[in-house]
Parts: C-alpha cells; structure tokens; sequence
C-alpha cells in the first residue's frame, strides 16, 4: 500500500512541474470553448399539449348497429402522418416558410429541416391519450407558427379522416348495392323466363322428378291392386247369381214389384251424375261408366216388364227375390268402380310413359332450375347484406357527427418562447474550463513520464539496480526560496484569474464581444 502511495505521489511530483503547461492550456482551452459557446446561436422550442378523447358514451350503446372503428387507432395513425412530405410541405405554406425556397431542392431542405425539429410523443405520465408537439427554431415567432400549424393539421386531419372513411364506405357500398340489384334484377329474368319456358316441367309439392316419377308408379301400383280387387268381387257376385232364383212364384201386373229395386238403382245413379257434372265434364271416364250402367238398368227394366206382361196372366203383384236383387245391385256399382278404375289406370299409365320419355329431359332441366336458384339466392343474400350494411354505415355517420367520438382539448396551448431552451451555455462554459484543465493536466503528466527524474533512493535504486549509500539534500538560499514563491504565487494568481473569469463568464452569459473589443481597443 506503501509503494502505491508513493508511486501515486511521484506521479503528482512530476506533473507539478510542469505546472505553467497545465494553465496556459487550461486558459487556452477555456477561452476557446467560452468564445465557441457564446457564438452558438440561440434555439427556441415552443410546444403544445392535447388530449385526445376516444370513449364515447354513445359506443357501448350502438354496438353491433354501428361500425366500431376504433377512433385511438386512427388517431395514432395520423400521428404517423403527421410528418410525412405533403404535411410538411402544407405546414411550410401555412408558416410561410416556402417564400425561403427558391427552387425544389431548397423547399426539400426546409421539409428534412422541419422534419428533423419536429417531434411529436404520444403518452403522459397517467394518461395515453395525451400527444406533445414541439418545435424548434431560432426564431421563436416562427417556432410558435409551426407548432400551431402543427396543432391545427392534427386535429383537422384526425376529424377529416374519420369523415373521409365514412364517405368512402359511403360511396362503396351504394356502388356495390346497385351492382347487386342489377345483378338481382338480371337472376329474377332468368328465372322468370325459364319458368315460362319450362312449364310443366319443373319440380312441385310432390318433388323433383325422381319423386315424382316414384309417386306415379305408386299410385299406378295401388290402382292395379284395387283393379285386381274389383274383379275378384265381381267374379264372386256373379257365381253367386247364377244359383239364385230372379222371383216367388208367378210374376203377373205388370211387373211393377219386379222393377221397383231397378228404379231406385236408377235414380241413385242419376243423382251420383248430377253430382259429377258439377265438377267434370262429360267425358270424364266416371260420368261415361255411370251413364253406360244407367242405359244397362234401363234396358233391363225394359225386359223385365217384356217378361212379366207376357207370363203374367192376371194383375196379381209378383214379389221379386230381394236377394237377387241386392246381389244384381252390387255387381253393378262393383262394374261402375272398375270401370272408373281401369281409366284411372289408362291416366297412371299415361303419366308413367310420359316421364319415363323425359328421363334424359326433365333432370337437365331440373339441374338449371337449382342453378338458376343458387345464382338468384347468393345474389339476393348479398343485396341483402349490403342494404343491412348501409344502414350501419349510416349509423356510423350519423353518430360521428352527433356523437363526438372523438374530441379535442388543447390542455397546454402554443406560446412564443421568451427564452431559450438552447444552447446550454452554463454547462457549455463548465465544461470548456474542465476540459482544459483535465487536457493540461495530461500534457503535464505525458511530459513528466517522458523526462523523469529521481525523487528519493528508492526510486533511484529500483531503476539503476545500485546500491544507494546515502543522499544530499537540497540547500537552497533566499534569492532562490524568493523566487518560488513568487512563482507560486504568480501560478496562484493565474488560477485565481481563470477562476474569475469562469465565474464572469457563467454570469454573463458568454463572452460579449462589443464590450470586449472596446476593452482591447
């Protein structure tokens, strides 16, 4: 520790003497930093302070009615733009900055000037929403006008795109809607036409063409059972005829008992056709059956009373065989329903060959009707989801216009600057007196390391590797003690005057020239 301090000390010696380089450096140096700082000209920063306001009452409110465009974002967006080459180059016009141009490249200058003095922050210390504009110029006038330009093209630019967004979706969706309801108009011809020309042909309640064609085989089906039913009634009713006697005894009278059942059969028969000519015409296959079975009852009736006047003697009332007659009764109406049957069938069948032809027709056609349909659906589905959109999209502008998403309130307005906010001379002046001295002070050591010399025997001998038998010490005389202190004192008073002149300086402001040129004058 001992040779630490001893080595730190001799490090000190050899410096102090050369003391005198340290303070003409350090004067030097300080006068040179001094005049540099007060030449430096002066730059004025004006700013101004906004807070942007994004929430709204109104938003919670229509969500899901009108479109949530998120105005923080857009408003960090402009931000960004703020300091792009038209923005700035307006700002210019604006501040009257561009009668400095001459040409292109100087108005280009005064945009990269301005671009590289701006600074625009977003955030406070408890608050996001709040963005700081400043400036800096060496005119404050003119820093003032920039800034307020600035302040003015945020908070125009930041209103103007919202609205501008909105006209745009605006005037997209209306070119869109009429692009669609022409597109609609066009489907809703097609599908018309193709109905016209394809009538008859198309798919209804019963289904597309398989089904259909599935349903009329069905019922082709069901019609042959009930054809098979018939006939096998009818057989039945007829062996049962054919043991059963027509009459008791001996008809005579005229027949009038025997036609009696006939007559009512007729007359039944009679109002089931009145029936059917209220809804058919007559050559609808039942009304033809039922015509035909009442000219049979008639024609049997006939010769009924034929047979009765020739066999019956007297006037006597035959009693016919009720049996009989039932059973001749039910073979008609079972003759009537198969015959209304078997042209129920002729129709089926008809139908069934009808589309079978078409089975290479009728799907194609059924295949364009569902395209048709598709094309008309999507095109219907978008028409209406861009209606519904517009309405949205008119909400939107209507509560950017009533609701104030957003709003603006200057917290800390532009002012012109009355001081300064650079150069820092103060610390400009410190450190100009530091750096030469700390510059003086390492020439000192430099020159003392290069022309060292021996302060003690320890030194000696650790460099010459010589014993060291004993020292001389130093006897100096009055002229010579006299000189030293007035050489420390002169060194005193240089250091002295440096220091005064530093503190002169800092409470100056820097070295004023007129003063100091009628001084040397």
């Amino acid at each position: 520790m001992q040779d630490i301090l001893n080595q730190i000390l001799g490090y000190v010696r050899d410096t102090w003497r050369y003391r005198w380089i340290i303070l003409l450096i350090a004067w030097v140096v300080s006068l040179v930093g001094w005049a540099y700082a007060t030449r430096l000209p002066d730059v004025y920063e004006a700013s101004a302070r906004v807070h942007v306001d994004t929430d709204s009452m109104l938003r919670p409110l229509l969500r899901g009615l009108a479109v949530d465009s998120n105005p923080g974002q857009r408003v960090a967006f402009m931000t960004r733009t703020m300091l792009t080459t038209p923005n700035l180059e307006s700002v210019a016009r604006a501040t009257d900055l561009h009668l400095q141009a001459r040409s292109d490249a100087d108005m280009q200058r005064i945009v990269e000037q301005l671009r590289s003095s701006i600074r625009i922050s977003a955030g406070g210390r408890n608050d996001n929403n709040i963005y700081s504009i400043s400036y800096t110029h060496a005119d404050p006038q003119r820093a003032y006008d920039v800034v307020q330009a600035l302040l003015n093209r945020f908070v125009e630019g930041a209103l103007g795109e919202f609205r501008s967004g909105t006209d745009q979706a605006q005037r997209f969706l209306e070119a869109q809607i009429q692009a669609y309801e022409q597109r609609l108009r066009a489907a809703e011809e097609r599908l018309a036409e193709f109905r016209r020309e394809n009538a008859g042909m198309l798919p209804d309640d019963r289904g597309d063409y398989y089904a259909r064609l599935q349903a009329a085989r069905n019922a082709l089906e069901e019609t042959r059972l009930k054809i098979r039913e018939a006939v096998n009634r009818r057989d039945e009713i007829r062996r049962q005829l054919v043991g059963e006697a027509p009459t008791f005894g001996i008809m005579g009278g005229g027949g009038i008992s025997a036609t009696a059942a006939i007559d009512a059969r007729i007359r039944n028969l009679q109002e089931r056709l009145d029936e059917l000519l209220l809804t058919y015409t007559e050559r609808h296959p039942d009304i033809q059956s039922i015509q035909r079975t009442i000219e049979d009852l008639e024609a049997q009736r006939e010769e009924t009373l034929r047979l009765a006047r020739q066999s019956g003697p007297t006037a006597e009332q035959l009693n016919a065989n009720p049996v009989y007659q039932q059973m001749r009764m039910s073979l008609s109406s079972v003759e009537v329903e198969l015959a209304s049957l078997r042209a129920r069938e002729r129709q089926q069948q008809a139908e069934v060959e009808e589309l079978q032809r078409l089975v290479d027709v009728i799907p194609e056609i059924e295949a364009q009707l569902k395209r048709l349909n598709r094309d008309y659906e999507v095109n219907r589905e978008q028409y209406q989801q861009l209606l519904r959109r517009r309405e949205i999209a008119n909400v939107s502008e209507r509560l950017e216009e009533q609701g104030n998403q957003v709003q603006f309130r200057v917290i800390e307005p532009a002012r012109v600057p009355s001081t300064p906010s650079a150069p820092n001379r103060p610390a400009l002046f410190t450190l100009s007196s530091l750096g030469g001295i700390a510059l003086g002070a390492g020439l000192a050591f430099l020159i003392g390391q290069l022309r060292p010399v021996f302060h003690n025997r320890r030194s000696l001998n650790s460099v010459t590797g010589f014993p060291v038998l004993g020292t001389v010490s130093r006897v100096t005389g009055p002229q010579v003690r006299m000189r030293e202190r007035v050489e420390l004192g002169a060194f005193t008073v240089g250091g002295l005057l440096l220091l005064g002149a530093y503190l002169a300086v800092l409470a100056a402001g820097g070295i004023h020239w007129s003063i100091a040129e009628r001084l040397l004058g």
